[in-house]
């Protein structure tokens, strides 16, 4: 589906449901065969009652930095995520959208947690890391490998 299918997609799906929903936007990247792989994931949670996901696969040329992808991968996430807000805002539908990042307190990641979530907080996002981040370190990894 194309971006803006998805998009009306979670629209149609907010406008017939009786639920509460939350969205949540996640990316992660693994690097191979001379470029990078980034998966964007965009779920569509149902509270309590399960949901749904959509994602998107792309190749960008090889970065071998941890900190080059990691900041990639925060920016495609939050980009796509102020997208989706803006986009629900004109339909007149306001719901909750979190950012899911693919970093935690321990291991490599670890010093990239106080900037990443200052720049969620900056566009009006709440984030979460991992444990938490399930959007990013499971659904988006998933398609990553």
């Amino acid at each position: 589906m194309e971006k803006e299918e998805v998009f009306a997609e979670i629209c149609r799906a907010v406008s017939e449901g009786s639920h509460e929903f939350e969205i949540v936007v996640g990316a992660d990247s693994q690097v191979r065969n001379k470029g990078t792989y980034f998966v964007i994931a965009v779920s569509l949670i149902r509270i309590s009652q399960g949901g749904t996901f959509f994602y998107h696969q792309f190749k960008e040329r090889h970065l071998s930095s941890l900190r080059e992808r990691i900041y990639m991968e925060a920016f495609h996430a939050v980009g796509l995520a102020c997208e989706l807000r803006e986009h629900l805002k004109e339909q007149g539908i306001v719901l909750p959208i979190r950012l899911h990042f693919d970093i935690g307190p321990n291991g490599p990641t670890n010093k990239f947690v106080q900037m990443l979530l200052k720049l969620a907080k900056a566009n009006d996002f709440e984030a979460f890391i991992k444990p938490f981040s399930f959007g990013a370190s499971t659904i988006a990894d998933k398609f990553t490998r």
